[in-house]
């Protein structure tokens, strides 16, 4: 089977990533908060302008993660295993600081004076600048690449492309409805905190699902 077979069609792995991938993008992160925030002080037009500069970061380090990612296995082949379980482990840190995050809602930020383009710059700028984010990926995305599924800077290529997709696609969606939600987020903490303890546990058993399909 070729490699857009076992990526797309018929690989549990890809499953998996899509699973991990949505119930990162819908957990209220730092993105999402960065996006609320602008949508509430100007409107959809700021709520997207930040959307779409958090997308634009993700699609840098999509591509230091898939060149670089490839680099190193291409150098070290046993090196993929490696990530692989640091990759759930990660899935199990993330699904305990959800867990146990207790942190509150805030939107103190004054962000009125600013303009659309200089909302999506620094969305942009801030992601690029994390280097967290790189961390992620480099640990994330390459636990759902298959050795059999042809170069390993296209999978993490698509992998991360989608994830871009669907990043935006959620920040957007808050964007557009932000100022509902963010009363929601901000009047319903418990809600907010149920939400990250049932994502937190999804994120332990897809570690498990990963870890054993690897």
């Amino acid at each position: 089977m070729g490699w857009e077979g076992k990526m797309v069609f018929s690989s549990a792995l890809f499953t998996t990533f899509l699973i991990a991938a949505l119930i990162i993008c819908v957990t209220p992160g730092p993105d999402m908060l960065y996006v609320l925030s602008f949508g509430i002080a100007k409107g959809r037009a700021g709520g997207l302008a930040a959307a779409g500069g958090v997308a634009l970061g993700m699609i840098f380090h999509t591509v230091l993660a898939a060149f670089g990612v490839s680099a190193v296995i291409a150098q070290y082949p046993e090196a993929l295993g490696i990530l692989k379980a640091l990759g759930a482990g990660y899935l199990c840190y993330m699904g305990f600081v959800l867990i146990w995050d207790m942190s509150p809602i805030s939107f103190s930020e004054d962000k009125q004076g600013w303009s659309i383009w200089r909302i999506a710059r620094k969305a942009m700028t801030a992601n690029v600048a994390n280097p967290k984010i790189l961390v992620f990926y480099i640990t994330f995305l390459p636990q759902f690449v298959s050795p059999r599924g042809g170069p390993v800077y296209l999978q993490v290529l698509l992998l991360g492309s989608l994830f871009v997709v669907m990043g935006f696609a959620t920040d957007a969606t808050v964007g557009v409805l932000s100022g509902s939600l963010g009363n929601r987020l901000i009047s319903s903490p418990k809600g907010v905190r149920r939400l990250n303890v049932g994502c937190g546990i999804v994120m332990f058993l897809l570690a498990v699902v990963v870890f054993l399909a690897g």
